[in-house]
């Protein structure tokens, strides 16, 4: 297919592998989707839904498609492409979907044999569900989509995987890997953190609490339902921009708190004023 892959392979049908998988269907950007998993069960079932057309536990098959996307949690990336590495064919490109990128793209670009192309991706979609059954053609229209080139990035590789991702409805962006990573510990991987403490707070309490919650409460905590496994490894690969931007959430606490012992409430309320001025920002 002109500038677009005939066949694509999808290491991790969830989704946000199993939404692209239907959105490359529905634009009728590739001719073929293989999917890869641990469980071929799951495999199966996603076969028979029409996500993809067809399924392997082998990596060799894997490396029949011309581009190979990498949907799985980002702990095991490297242990798959490693694996792979030896089947890849010349000209293939290998693109992912990970929350972190310059671990990733570090380790990645150096397993890649000769003329075979890595280029990092970062869709910035998805739900606090996971599994295919929720996935949707549509999951990627109107959403950011971060592509994070080095120097060592293959140009047509990127131009291709850029336009792919144009074509299913998102608006792509460009940054250095470790711009992305600095951005999205504060606004992605921090906000994730915090949704798990202040649950893990109730359970201290009293984990009865939680029956008494509200919308504010199920609102700010959607995102605490999320995988265990994904963000353990997210957290792990990003400690550093993670860490950072705790302190600093913990000074704004501490900024809170010590207010609240002062009992100076107009400092509290000028304080909720500015969140909420820079918030309304996202809804313009």
């Amino acid at each position: 297919m002109e500038d677009g892959f005939k066949t694509v392979s999808i290491i991790g049908v969830g989704l946000i592998g199993g939404s692209l998988a239907l959105a490359l269907k529905e634009k009728k950007l590739t001719e073929k989707i293989i999917g890869y998993g641990r469980n071929k069960e799951r495999l199966k079932k996603a076969f028979k839904l029409g996500i993809i057309d067809t399924y392997t536990d082998s990596l060799k098959e894997v490396c029949e498609a011309e581009l190979i996307v990498l949907a799985t949690p980002l702990g095991v990336f490297e242990k798959i492409t490693s694996e792979m590495a030896t089947y890849l064919k010349k000209d293939t490109v290998v693109t992912d979907v990970g929350s972190v990128k310059e671990e990733v793209v570090n380790k990645l670009e150096r397993l890649m044999p000769k003329g075979v192309y890595f280029v990092g991706a970062h869709p910035i979609a998805g739900s606090d569900r996971t599994g295919f059954e929720y996935a949707k053609a549509q999951l990627f229209e109107g959403s950011k989509v971060i592509i994070t080139p080095t120097k060592n990035t293959n140009r047509s590789a990127l131009e291709r995987v850029a336009k792919l991702w144009t074509k299913t409805g998102a608006q792509v962006e460009f940054m250095t890997p470790s711009e992305h990573d600095r951005i999205y510990a504060l606004v992605s991987h921090l906000p994730h953190l915090v949704s798990f403490c202040l649950v893990n707070t109730v359970a201290e309490m009293d984990k009865n609490f939680i029956k008494y919650a509200g919308s504010g409460f199920k609102d700010t905590t959607r995102i605490a339902k999320s995988s265990p496994e994904l963000w353990a490894d997210i957290f792990a690969m990003n400690d550093k921009n993670v860490l950072q931007c705790l302190e600093i959430f913990a000074k704004k606490l501490e900024e809170v708190k010590q207010m609240l012992y002062r009992k100076e409430f107009e400092g509290v309320k000028k304080f909720i004023e500015e969140s909420k001025k820079l918030r309304q920002e996202l809804d313009l």
